[in-house]
């Protein structure tokens, strides 16, 4: 399943400015010049580094022989604003342009000690397999990275603990 955060093909809908903002500021390009983390993929992973995918740039992907994905983006803090402010963006975008249902909220922690919040959403898709996204979001100062885990329900589940271990090791710099 590719992972599609923002979708690439135009919506007739109008869409609130904070929905916009948020749009806006998930478009912008990548940190810096190099990555501002460290991301292990997790045993039975395979590593692809940095990556385009469908227009999207994704700073770092992994994925395993059965096709689920993880990924990171990192996005600069910009414009800066409180980690509930894109938490709400993000819902709001994931649920009324892309059509996921949020599932749940979670508090997680990276290793070096960064407090975020993992969004796990859920799609059914036309194929009648359902679809299961998590997005653990972590605000810094300059920064906000965006760790991503997608598949099928089936994938997800069975490979739950690879999920966690990708989150709760994951470091920023």
């Amino acid at each position: 399943m590719t992972m599609t955060f923002i979708p690439s093909r135009p919506t007739r809908r109008r869409c609130s400015p904070l929905v916009a903002v948020a749009a806006a500021f998930l478009a912008t390009a990548p940190v810096g010049c190099g990555p501002g983390f460290e991301a292990q993929a997790p045993a039975g992973f395979v590593d692809l580094g940095g990556t385009d995918v469908d227009d999207e740039r994704y700073d770092w992907r992994a994925t395993n022989a059965d096709g689920l994905v993880l990924a990171v983006r990192e996005l600069p803090h910009e414009p800066s604003g409180e980690a509930s402010f894109w938490l709400a963006a993000i819902k709001k975008r994931m649920q009324q342009r892309v059509g996921y249902a949020l599932l749940e909220e979670r508090a997680v922690r990276t290793a070096d000690g960064v407090a975020g919040t993992q969004l796990r959403f859920g799609h059914d898709e036309a194929s009648g397999r359902p679809h299961l996204y998590y997005l653990s979001v972590f605000v810094t100062e300059d920064a906000i990275f965006l760790v991503e885990a997608g598949g099928t329900k089936a994938l997800m589940t069975q490979h739950d603990t690879e999920v966690e271990q990708m989150v709760t090791t994951f470091r920023t710099r």
